[in-house]
């Protein structure tokens, strides 16, 4: 899994880049050898204001060409990538388990 980050934001004593390969590798172990590659884009909407204001939009691409989008925001970086990363992981779990059903389903149709 590549994961590429851009981050236009900065949060004193965090590494953006760091805390992004630390949740993938925890959140998306499951779907590792699934993910060819991860977008994450970390961005600070009202600057140096602070607030609710940081967000993390983020983008996996499957190596089945599908693509699952997820977005959150917090007033802690580390806490909108934790928010974005287990909704793509439950998108891609959701995903499976439809597929799952619907080879059952295709199967056991006369």
């Amino acid at each position: 899994m590549q994961i590429h980050v851009l981050s236009k934001t900065t949060q004193s004593g965090i590494d953006n880049v760091e805390t992004v390969h630390r949740r993938a590798s925890s959140l998306l172990d499951r779907f590792s050898n699934r993910i060819t590659a991860l977008h994450v884009q970390l961005d600070d909407l009202n600057g140096p204001k602070g607030g609710v204001d940081r967000h993390c939009s983020m983008k996996a691409r499957l190596d089945d060409g599908s693509e699952f989008l997820a977005h959150a925001r917090s007033a802690h970086i580390s806490s909108a990538v934790d928010s974005a990363m287990r909704r793509v992981a439950r998108s891609i779990d959701a995903c499976n388990k439809r597929k799952m059903c619907l080879r059952r389903t295709a199967m056991l149709a006369p």
